[in-house]
């Protein structure tokens, strides 16, 4: 295990809508947040279990990882999810969701709002429905506590159109913060949505945006979210040659970033607000896929 330390270091279907209000930064505690960015192929799906055991899933890969991805969970002694997030209505990060919300008691969904109108984002949100699952479109600048972190809305700020891919750049971006410790979690994020919130802070670990896209992550990006970690969630030979070899020379560029990706399995950190803890050996160190 190898230790990294940092001193700098959120309606289709509007069931039940949640009234979000700010609420001030948490204390940090002498406990440990886990981070887990699942194995889910060539999809998207994060786990955070928070200092007092409450739980955050952001995504959850595609229909055809499901069943796996709700073996993990339950392997990481989960009952319950407290937050689910949908960043934005996509299969290959909403399409296991129809199942963890038929395996696991839901505590309240959030989600982009962004109307996709596909057969499974209609799935999602009646296994939403029917299940009387509290729902919630959260925006920049709402702001959570939860179990001990400080989880911060950066995106959506408004609706935007016309775009390649609108529902890349209608992504919910969270920022969470556990003392000096923190986790840019960024969707399918694309160039106008990063315009859209720039500039972008800093964070201790970068998931990065669209599995290491070019379009996802420039220099720009790295020079203002200045990461110490980050990780890169794609599936092995995908058809879409993610993460790109821009992407990759830019990280390489930069010798204080570990880099982690789950084409290799699972990665996990865990913190206690001031330290970053990791498996070294998973540490990618050359740009051979």
């Amino acid at each position: 295990m190898k230790i990294l330390t940092k001193k700098r270091i959120l309606c289709l279907l509007a069931f039940t809508v949640l009234f979000f209000a700010a609420l001030p930064a948490p204390v940090c505690r002498a406990a440990e947040l886990r981070f887990y960015a699942i194995d889910v192929g060539q999809g998207d799906s994060s786990l955070f279990i928070f200092p007092d055991g409450k739980s955050m899933l952001i995504d959850a890969g595609t229909p055809s990882s499901a069943k796996a991805l709700v073996r993990y969970l339950k392997e990481c002694g989960l009952r319950k999810i407290d937050v689910l997030v949908a960043t934005h209505p996509h299969s290959d990060h909403i399409g296991g969701f129809p199942e963890v919300i038929r395996r696991f008691e839901i505590g309240e969904v959030w989600d982009s709002g962004y109307a996709h109108g596909s057969d499974l984002q209609i799935k999602f949100y009646t296994a939403i429905r029917d299940k009387k699952i509290p729902y919630g479109r959260p925006k920049r600048g709402y702001t959570r506590e939860i179990g001990g972190a400080l989880v911060e809305v950066l995106a959506p700020a408004r609706e935007i159109k016309g775009t390649k891919s609108d529902a890349n750049n209608n992504s919910i971006v969270l920022r969470i913060v556990y003392g000096d410790v923190s986790f840019l979690m960024t969707g399918d994020m694309e160039r106008a949505e990063r315009k859209d919130i720039s500039p972008l802070p800093c964070a201790t670990v970068l998931k990065a945006a669209h599995h290491g896209s070019r379009t996802g992550t420039d220099a720009q990006l790295l020079r203002e979210t200045e990461p110490l970690v980050i990780i890169l969630s794609y599936g092995q030979g995908n058809s879409y040659g993610h993460p790109h070899p821009e992407v990759l020379r830019l990280f390489s560029e930069n010798p204080r970033v570990k880099r982690f990706d789950t084409s290799g399995g699972t990665v996990k950190l865990r913190t206690d607000g001031t330290s970053l803890i990791y498996d070294r050996n998973r540490e990618v160190v050359s740009d051979e896929r």
